[in-house]
């Protein structure tokens, strides 16, 4: 249902890192969510860091919304990284598993952005 990779780096190179991987994969960033500072503006301590970037194709993001213009309320996809017991992780729901229980449509397409948000994921950890 997840795919999670652990690594050595801060939470800072991870970010850069996976900056750097995303736009050599084709793949925009379309926003960083810092998680634990938007929580702590609303005095609410997190107690870990966590950042969710949203990345997207913009040419397989219009394939998948040929097939069903409705998956737009789960789009883009996300990445988390955050840390947790000394490590900092990356996180994301595998589009194989989620956007095909909506449509099962998808489940082509979704295998092929799953297998690139991997590469993603395993270049920058």
């Amino acid at each position: 249902m997840k795919y999670q990779v652990s690594t050595s780096k801060t939470l800072e190179e991870t970010y850069d890192a996976l900056q750097k991987s995303i736009s050599e994969n084709k793949f925009g960033l379309q926003h960083t969510h810092n998680v634990h500072e938007k929580l702590k503006a609303k005095e609410v301590e997190l107690g870990r860091r966590c950042l969710i970037l949203d990345i997207c194709q913009p040419h397989i993001a219009k394939e998948i919304l040929d097939i069903d213009p409705s998956v737009s309320s789960i789009l883009p996809c996300s990445i988390s990284i955050y840390e947790d017991e000394g490590k900092t992780n990356i996180c994301v729901v595998k589009p194989s598993f989620i956007f095909p229980q909506l449509n099962k449509d998808l489940k082509e397409v979704m295998q092929r952005v799953e297998k690139t948000i991997f590469k993603i994921i395993d270049e920058a950890a």
